[in-house]
């Protein structure tokens, strides 16, 4: 019984050192569009190839009303692309807001459960007209 709870310990450890045990990864991509939107699209979304905007800041937020500050924070690559870690401790199984900013561009805005594994968070974000 005890070399097979051993066993089992070290099957878990070897498991944190290949997932890491310090939280979840959220991926995911920016891009232009005609309108400012968060959504969450299947891995193989074409989408996800396109080349998108670098440079924006996220924010993962609890839902509005909880009282909680914000849970994690990122910036897109120049191709738009981005993994932000979720800590486990804050891994919601509720939804979460997500917040995307960029000089340029209309905030995106949008109220979503974090993307399960083989999806990723696609966001949308409209051009503000220049003076």
């Amino acid at each position: 019984m005890m070399l097979r709870f051993a066993s089992l310990a070290a099957l878990a450890a070897s498991g944190c050192m290949l997932t890491g045990c310090g939280g979840m990864t959220v991926a995911g991509k920016v891009l232009p569009g005609t309108i400012s939107y968060v959504g969450i699209v299947d891995h193989s979304d074409t989408r996800l190839k396109e080349l998108g905007i670098g440079q924006v800041s996220l924010h993962i937020e609890p839902p509005v009303g909880s009282g909680s500050g914000t849970i994690a924070t990122a910036t897109t690559k120049p191709d738009g692309s981005f993994k932000v870690n979720i800590p486990t401790e804050a891994w919601s199984t509720d939804r979460v807001q997500i917040r995307a900013l960029a000089e340029g561009y209309a905030t995106a805005r949008g109220t979503v459960y974090l993307p399960r594994e083989g999806q990723s968070l696609l966001i949308l974000m409209e051009r503000t007209a220049k003076d």
